[in-house]
C-alpha cells in the first residue's frame, strides 16, 4: 500500500476527531435549548441525561451510513484513489465550515455540510476524470442527483413548516394554560405531558431507533403495523403515569417531560446525525481495507477502477468500537466545548422571555420591514375580533409574578420547552415517515422561534433584533449548502491536481485556520461579559460593582502608560496591540452601561436609591474615560502606520513630564479604588489641578511651536490631540473617583 493512503487514512480519522467535537458544538443546541432555557434540571442533570442519550444513540447507530458511501454519488464510477481524495476533500471542507459556523455562535446543518459537501467534491472529481480521460460521460452520471434536490426540498419547506407550526401550538397552549398555569395544570397536565411523552417516545422509536443495528426489525414492524393501537396505549399509559406522579409522588412532571425530551432528541441526534461526522471515515476505512485485501492478494491499487465495495448491500456494518469511541467523543465535547456553550446562548436568547441583557444582534433594513408588517397585520387582526374576547385572551398572556431569586429566573417557562421538544418530535418523526429529508437543526430551532413570536417572547424593543438574529441564522443556513459545495469543489481539485504536496499543504493550512479561530471564538467570548449579571445578588452586589469599576480604572492605566512608552519608541506593532484592547475596553464599558445598568439597579436593595445613583455616575465616568483612551490609541497608531515624523525633543520633553504626572494621578486613584480608602481623595484633587495647568503649559508651548514653524502640522494636531484626550480622562476619572467614594461610603 502506497504511503500516499496512509498519509490520508490518518487525516480522515484525525479530521473526523475535529469533525465530532465541532459536530456537537453546533448540534448541541438541538437537544439543549429547551431544558437549559427553562431550567428544568441543573446544567448538570440536564448534560447527564443528554450524555446518556448520545451514548445509547451512538451505539445504537450504523445504519446510516450509507448516505456517505454512495447516497449522493455513484461510487462504481470513480477508480480508489479518486474517492480517497474525494473524501479527503469532504473532511478539510467540512471542519472548516462547521469551526467557521461554531466560533461566531450560529447553529447550522450538519447534515448538509455533509450532503452538499460531498456533491461537491464529486463533482470536481468527475470534471477532473472526464477532462483527463476519454470517458464519453456527463458529469451528472457520476452524481446522484435526485436526492440532492430532495435536501433542498426539504431545507425550504423545514424552516416554513417548523415555524408555523410551533407558533400556532405554543398559541394555542398559552391560551389554554396561560403563563399562571399551575391550577389548570393541577386537572389537565396529566393528559398533557402523556400526549407529550407519547410523542416524544415515538420519536426516539422510530426516528431515533429505527436504523439501529441492535434492534429486531420484526419488533419495528409488529409496532407499525399497529401503530393507532400502541400510540393510543402508549397515551393511557403515560397519561396514568404523570397523574400518579404529580398527585402521589409531589414530582413536576412538566420537568420530566422535558429531561425525556431532552434524552430523546440527544439519541436521535447521536442515532442518525452520528454518520455526518464519522461517516466519510468510515467509508474512507473501508474502502483503504478493500484496497488493502486488493494488494495482499497480487494486485496494485491502480487496478482498482471501480469502487464497487461502497454500492448499497456491500457495505461491512458499523464497527461497534469505533461507534463507541465516537460517543463517548461527542459527550466530551458536550461538557468541555466552549463553543458548543457560545451555540446554545445564541438559541437562548433569541428565544427567552422578556428584556434584559445585551441583544446579540443589531437591526437590518429586512428585519424592521418585517416587525412593521407584522404590527399591521396584527392591528388588522384585531379589528376582526369582538374587543370583549380580544380581552379575554390577552389575558392569558398576561405575565407570571417576577421571582425574586434572580437565579430561579429562566428564559422561558416549562409550558414552551415542552411544546418545542413535542412539537420538533412529532415534525421529524412525521417527515422521517414520509421519507422526506430533513434537518434536526433547521426544525428544533425554528420550532423554539414560532413558539417564542406566539409567547409574545419578541416585545416591540427586542422583536427587530431577535428577527435579524432568525434571518442572521437562516441566511448561515443557506450559505452553508453554498460554501461546502464550493469549499468541498475547489480543495478536491487541488488535491488532484497537486497530490501529495497539496494534502500537505492543505492539512497544514486547515490547522492553522483551526488554531486562528479558537483565538479569534476566545476574544470573541471575552466580550460577552453579561454572564456575571446572573451572579449578582442583594448580597454581593456592592462587591462585584465595585470590582467592575475597578478593573476598568487599572486597565485604562496600564493601557496609557504602554500606549505613551510604545509612541515614544515608535513600536507599531505594540501600538496596534493596544489599540485594539483599548477598543474592546470601551466597548466592554459602553455596553455596560448601555445594557447592564438596569439589570444591575433592579437587584439593588429598595433603600440604596443614592447608591445606584451614584454606581451609575461611576460608570458613566468610567465609559467616557474609555472613550477618550480609545480615541487617543486610535490616533497615535494611524500616525505610527502612517510613517509620519516623529516628535521633536521639545514635544518629548514636555509629553514626558505630562505623562509622569499623569501616571502618578492614576497610580492614586488606582490605590483609593483599590484599597477602598479615599482619604486621600483631597491630595488626590489637588494634584488633578497640577496636572490640567501642567497640560495647559504644554498646549501653549505647542501652539507657539506651530506659529513658528518647529512642527508639522500632523505632528502638531497629534501632540494638541493627546493632550485634550488626558485633560478629559483626568477630569472624568476624578470625578470617577469621588462617585466611587460616595458609592462605598452608602
Amino acid at each position: 500500500m502506497d504511503s500516499i493512503y496512509w498519509i490520508i487514512i490518518g487525516a480522515l480519522l484525525v479530521l473526523a476527531l475535529f469533525d465530532l467535537f465541532n459536530g456537537v458544538a453546533n448540534d448541541a443546541v438541538n437537544f439543549l435549548n429547551s431544558a437549559i432555557g427553562s431550567k428544568a434540571a441543573k446544567v448538570r442533570t440536564i448534560l447527564i441525561v443528554a450524555s446518556i442519550g448520545v451514548l445509547v444513540g451512538a451505539t445504537f447507530s450504523g445504519g446510516m451510513m450509507e448516505v456517505a458511501r454512495n447516497g449522493i454519488f455513484h461510487p462504481d464510477m470513480f477508480s480508489f484513489h479518486e474517492v480517497m481524495l474525494l473524501f479527503l476533500a469532504v473532511m478539510i471542507s467540512e471542519v472548516i465550515l462547521l469551526d467557521a459556523f461554531n466560533t461566531f455562535g450560529l447553529p447550522t446543518s450538519t447534515t448538509v455540510s455533509l450532503v452538499f459537501g460531498i456533491l461537491g467534491s464529486a463533482v470536481s472529481t468527475a470534471l477532473y476524470k472526464i477532462s483527463n480521460s476519454e470517458i464519453n460521460e456527463s458529469v451528472w452520471n457520476f452524481i446522484n442527483t435526485d436526492k440532492s434536490f430532495e435536501i433542498v426540498t426539504g431545507i425550504l419547506l423545514s424552516v416554513a413548516i417548523a415555524f408555523s407550526i410551533g407558533a400556532f401550538v405554543m398559541w394555542v397552549s398559552r391560551l389554554s394554560f396561560s403563563f399562571r398555569y399551575h391550577n389548570r395544570f393541577k386537572w389537565f397536565g396529566g393528559l398533557w405531558c402523556g400526549f407529550a411523552m407519547t410523542s416524544i417516545a415515538y420519536f426516539a422509536l422510530f426516528k431515533g431507533l429505527k436504523q439501529s443495528t441492535l434492534i429486531e426489525p420484526k419488533w419495528l414492524q409488529m409496532l407499525e403495523s399497529n401503530m393507532t393501537l400502541s400510540l393510543f396505549a402508549s397515551f393511557i399509559i403515560f397519561s396514568l403515569l404523570m397523574y400518579f406522579l404529580q398527585y402521589i409522588c409531589r414530582v413536576n412532571i412538566l420537568k420530566i417531560t422535558v429531561l425525556a425530551g431532552t434524552f430523546s432528541l440527544a439519541l436521535a441526534f447521536a442515532g442518525n446525525d452520528l454518520v455526518n461526522f464519522i461517516g466519510v471515515f468510515v467509508a474512507g476505512l473501508d474502502s483503504f481495507r478493500f484496497a488493502a485485501d486488493v494488494v495482499a492478494d497480487g494486485g496494485n491499487t491502480v487496478g482498482i477502477t471501480s469502487m464497487e465495495c461502497l454500492m448499497p448491500g456491500y457495505g461491512r456494518p458499523a464497527d461497534q468500537y469505533i461507534l463507541l469511541v465516537a460517543g463517548i467523543i461527542m459527550v466530551f465535547a458536550l461538557w468541555f466545548s466552549k463553543k458548543a456553550k457560545s451555540v446554545i446562548a445564541t438559541g437562548v436568547e433569541l428565544s427567552r422571555q422578556g428584556e434584559g441583557g445585551i441583544e446579540r444582534f443589531g437591526s437590518v433594513p429586512p428585519a424592521r420591514a418585517l416587525v412593521r408588517s407584522a404590527m399591521t397585520l396584527g392591528k388588522g387582526i384585531k379589528q376582526l375580533v369582538p374587543p370583549r374576547l380580544l380581552v379575554r385572551i390577552n389575558r392569558q398572556w398576561d405575565p407570571a409574578p417576577l421571582v425574586g431569586n434572580p437565579k430561579d429566573r429562566v428564559a422561558f417557562d416549562l409550558i414552551r420547552a415542552t411544546v418545542n421538544l413535542t412539537v420538533a418530535s412529532l415534525l421529524i418523526t412525521w417527515a422521517t415517515g414520509q421519507k422526506l429529508p430533513l434537518s434536526t437543526t433547521y426544525v428544533t430551532f425554528m420550532v423554539a422561534m414560532g413558539s417564542s413570536l406566539a409567547d409574545k417572547a419578541w416585545g416591540s424593543d427586542s422583536a427587530v433584533y431577535r428577527v435579524t438574529g432568525v434571518l442572521t441564522v437562516i441566511s448561515g443556513w443557506f450559505l452553508t449548502g453554498f460554501s461546502a459545495f464550493m469549499m468541498a469543489a475547489i480543495i478536491a481539485a487541488l488535491l488532484h491536481y497537486g497530490q501529495i504536496y497539496a494534502i500537505i499543504i492543505l492539512l497544514l493550512l486547515t490547522i492553522t485556520i483551526l488554531t486562528k479561530s479558537t483565538i479569534m471564538h476566545r476574544r470573541r467570548e471575552n466580550k460577552m461579559h453579561k454572564e456575571h449579571i446572573a451572579q449578582i445578588t442583594e448580597e454581593n452586589i456592592f462587591e462585584v460593582c465595585g470590582k467592575q469599576i475597578s478593573e476598568g480604572v487599572f486597565s485604562i492605566r496600564d493601557i496609557y502608560g504602554d500606549v505613551v512608552a510604545n509612541f515614544i519608541e515608535a513600536d507599531r506593532r505594540g501600538l496596534k496591540d493596544l489599540n485594539e484592547a483599548s477598543t474592546q475596553l470601551s466597548a466592554r464599558c459602553t455596553d455596560s452601561l448601555k445594557y447592564d445598568i438596569l439589570p444591575i439597579l433592579t437587584k439593588m436593595p429598595g433603600e440604596s436609591l443614592d447608591v445606584g445613583y451614584h454606581f451609575l455616575r461611576a460608570l458613566d465616568h468610567l465609559s467616557e474615560s474609555t472613550q477618550s483612551l480609545s480615541r487617543m490609541t486610535q490616533s497615535i497608531y494611524t500616525y505610527v502606520d502612517n510613517n509620519h515624523q516623529p516628535f521633536i525633543p521639545d514635544q518629548i520633553v514636555d509629553l514626558k513630564a505630562v505623562h509622569n504626572d499623569m501616571m502618578k494621578f492614576l497610580d492614586s486613584i488606582c490605590g483609593m479604588i483599590q484599597s477602598n480608602d479615599f482619604c486621600q481623595l483631597d491630595y488626590t484633587m489637588a494634584m488633578q489641578q497640577e496636572l490640567l495647568q501642567l497640560i495647559a503649559k504644554a498646549t501653549k508651548r505647542q501652539i507657539k511651536r506651530a506659529q513658528r514653524n518647529q512642527t508639522r502640522t500632523r505632528s502638531s494636531l497629534l501632540y494638541i490631540n493627546m493632550l485634550n484626550e488626558m485633560r478629559f480622562m483626568v477630569v472624568q476619572l476624578n470625578a470617577l473617583a469621588i462617585d466611587q467614594r460616595n458609592f462605598s461610603v452608602e
